[in-house]
């Protein structure tokens, strides 16, 4: 009798133990994503549902964006570059907007919809405003002007149009959807695996404006 209650306990404790294991809930894990990849914010939950660290991840997203600039535009301080960073994600963060819509949820998947109101870059007004940025340049450009003179002003002159585009652009007025695919980790079922990661990220990125 004894053993048949101490297997019936063991049972118990097993299912409950099972239904434990699983992910978390995939709006949650949407929005961790977004949250870190996209806004720069503390997720430290992103461990707990992805396995991913958000400190290392900021990291990265930071010298990506400071290598990307100091590659196209020589002679620009690091210190700027980082200051345009910083307000940048400011901007995205005032500026832009998403939300998500569970479209199909169990313990070993889910889609997620991401409908995101990211940058608009190809705004009007922001257009007018970076073509008098290049006007101005060609006004300073003399025939005294050295090769060095005006690969100095040209960087410089980029810069500021880059600044005053990620700065000052208004969000787009239409949502882009975004899709996104959990699997459930097979070695860490408390965990999410996602599908078709580098497409996922690419497309989300872009929605962004960035």
């Amino acid at each position: 009798m004894r053993k048949g209650i101490f297997f019936s306990m063991l049972c118990a404790a097993i299912l409950l133990l099972a239904s434990c294991s699983q992910p978390e809930e995939a709006d949650l894990s949407a929005k961790a994503l977004v949250d870190s990849y996209i806004y720069q914010e503390d997720v430290p939950e992103l461990q707990e549902i992805y396995g991913l660290d958000d400190t290392r991840i900021q990291k990265e997203n930071e010298n990506e964006f400071v290598t990307s600039v100091e590659s196209k535009l020589n002679g620009i301080d690091k210190e700027k570059i980082l200051k345009l960073n910083q307000k940048f994600i400011a901007h995205l963060k005032e500026t832009t907007s998403y939300k998500v819509d569970v479209v199909k949820e169990s313990s070993k998947e889910a889609v997620v919809s991401v409908k995101v109101k990211g940058l608009n870059l190809n705004d009007k007004a922001v257009q007018a405003k970076t073509d008098e940025l290049v006007k101005n340049v060609e006004s300073k450009i003399t025939a005294d002007s050295t090769d060095e003179d005006m690969k100095k002003l040209v960087n410089q002159t980029s810069f500021e149009m880059l600044e005053y585009m990620y700065l000052n652009s208004p969000a787009k007025k239409k949502e882009t959807k975004v899709t996104l695919r959990l699997k459930r980790d097979d070695d860490n079922h408390e965990k999410w695996q996602i599908e078709n990661e580098t497409e996922f990220f690419e497309k989300l990125y872009a929605a962004f404006g960035l």
